[in-house]
């Protein structure tokens, strides 16, 4: 199995690290283009264009059509999410991140989850998908309905040539460090930080599946069993 490329450079605190300096470079260039502002009126172009907008975090080269999509070495404007986010109150009817927020703490994570809250409209929808501890835990315990065990560590060999994997111990440690992950969460935490965020009507749904149909086929994760077998969705709404 070849290393997907969202695996290369989904690896520092913000989901992105790239060899020799070249993280830092690319966010610097990114940012040149799609900072302050040249963001500025992106931001306001797009919310002049639409009567749902839709901001993605952490977008990655994967850029949603219809969406304004954000990151801090591709998208179409820079995002740093550990900061406060660069739009007004009340602007967005949809935010959706896939695996981003467990590559900032959970400090920083909360204040994100505050900062969406503040971004979308009274009945705005914030859908997040990120992994799961308890399935992480399920394929340490080789009881994953997905992914055995045996087989997980074989992707972690393949992908990961230079830290051989030869336990379940290796295989947890790795998920909790090789790829930039600062914070995972289970539900019962990811759903206590939306309730204190002020989120409610707070769902777990299939991954690509939702009753909303702005918000169906988003996740895009490699390899294709990787949500199935380590993540969960959960879609909350901004009280109106």
């Amino acid at each position: 199995m070849a290393t997907p490329i969202r695996y290369r450079i989904r690896q520092s605190p913000l989901g992105r690290r790239l060899p020799h300096g070249l993280a830092r470079f690319y966010r610097a260039y990114h940012y040149g283009l799609n900072g302050h502002l040249a963001r500025r009126v992106k931001v306001a172009r797009y919310l002049r264009a639409t009567d749902e907008p839709r901001l993605q975090l952490g977008s990655g080269p994967n850029l949603l059509e219809g969406w304004l999509n954000s990151d801090v070495v591709h998208g179409e404007i820079f995002v740093n999410v550990t900061r406060r986010l660069p739009v007004g109150d009340a602007r967005f009817a949809y935010v959706y991140s896939e695996h981003m927020i467990e590559h900032i703490d959970e400090g920083a994570g909360i204040r994100l989850i505050a900062e969406i809250h503040r971004a979308l409209r009274p009945g705005g929808v914030f859908r997040v998908t990120t992994p799961d501890l308890q399935k992480v835990i399920s394929i340490y315990e080789d009881r994953n309905p997905v992914i055995p065990l045996d087989q997980y560590l074989a992707f972690l060999n393949e992908t990961l040539p230079n830290e051989p994997h030869p336990r379940a111990a290796h295989m947890l440690n790795t998920y909790m460090r090789a790829w930039g992950h600062r914070f995972v969460y289970d539900e019962a935490d990811l759903r206590a930080k939306l309730a204190d965020a002020g989120f409610t009507d707070i769902v777990r749904v299939k991954e690509g599946e939702s009753e909303r149909a702005l918000l169906q086929g988003l996740e895009s994760h490699e390899p294709s069993w990787s949500n199935p077998a380590e993540a969960m969705c959960l879609e909350a709404v901004k009280q109106r």
